[in-house]
């Protein structure tokens, strides 16, 4: 049997509005659907409370101008640790798998900050990864981005680096922001072929990415020989969210998450709040935790 890590972090104290899509109940709907279901009931699940991040391991993944001071960082702070708190629990062998819902965000976030980007300050996944290396001396991680958005952040921090795979599966960056992750962006030199852009046309469902997943994600993925996989787990790919143009269902993340098996995943974007949002999350994590995921039916999209 699994045991699988949660840890929720709403971040009360950091706004961009009280309307703006990236708010508060994106977490808060979330975790009172998975309580009200029981799920926290499950003899595998394992509740870890947030974490705060050194500044130190931050800074061994992105400089940050002009200096500090100039950010407000105290909840991406607890977004990166809250993400470590797992981490480590995952290291230590406390739990087999995990999900971070988290929030700031934090994919769009690259090596040089210089303030908000696509609601992203820190790049959450990456600092999670560099410290990991650091810490336990894990060589091979392959990053699974699955929000619809590409991830140019976490893209750019790795685009050099051999020993970490970045896939991402989006919407075509021609009809959404950033405008990136098209399939010739394939690494660096000395790293080329460990980026893999999966650009996908306005419409495509759960057909259309388990077909993606099947043929050319997870191939991938075994070629490489990740030690630990990481899914950015971006949930504006359901078709009723309102920043994007995608028809993915909360089963069919679900199903995703079955076929990806992450060892982590970290919440990224997903803006359709009430009507979605809670039900997608509900069945990745009952995927994680190896339970059928099968009745899980969003209700009619009001967001």
């Amino acid at each position: 049997m699994n045991k699988t890590g949660i840890i929720f972090f709403p971040a009360f104290d950091w706004s961009l509005g009280e309307f703006h899509p990236e708010r508060e109940e994106r977490l808060l709907y979330t975790q009172e659907q998975i309580f009200e279901e029981g799920i926290m009931d499950l003899p595998q699940v394992r509740q870890y409370s947030p974490g705060v991040a050194d500044l130190f391991d931050v800074l061994r993944t992105q400089a940050i101008f002009p200096d500090l001071q100039q950010h407000n960082l105290d909840a991406h702070l607890i977004a990166v640790g809250s993400s470590l708190v797992l981490g480590n629990a995952l290291m230590k062998k406390e739990i087999t798998n995990g999900f971070a819902l988290v929030r700031p965000p934090g994919h769009h976030s690259g090596a040089t900050v210089w303030g908000n980007r696509g609601f992203c300050t820190l790049n959450n996944e990456a600092i999670l990864i560099n410290v990991l290396r650091a810490k336990y001396g894990i060589k091979k991680i392959a990053v699974i981005d699955t929000d619809v958005h590409h991830g140019d952040g976490t893209q750019d921090i790795f685009y050099h680096d051999p020993n970490v795979l970045y896939i991402s599966i989006h919407q075509d960056g021609r009809t959404i922001f950033p405008g990136t992750g098209f399939t010739e962006e394939k690494g660096g030199p000395n790293a080329w072929g460990s980026v893999l852009n999966i650009p996908l046309l306005p419409g495509v469902g759960d057909e259309g990415f388990l077909y993606a997943l099947e043929n050319w994600i997870m191939p991938a993925v075994e070629a490489f020989k990740p030690d630990l996989i990481i899914n950015s787990a971006g949930q504006d790919n359901h078709f009723t969210d309102p920043l994007a143009s995608m028809n993915v269902t909360a089963r069919g993340y679900g199903k995703i998450t079955e076929m990806i098996k992450p060892d982590l995943a970290v919440l990224e974007g997903g803006y359709a709040i009430e009507g979605a949002l809670p039900y997608i999350n509900m069945a990745i994590f009952l995927a994680l935790a190896g339970e059928d995921y099968s009745g899980v039916v969003e209700s009619q999209g009001w967001i």
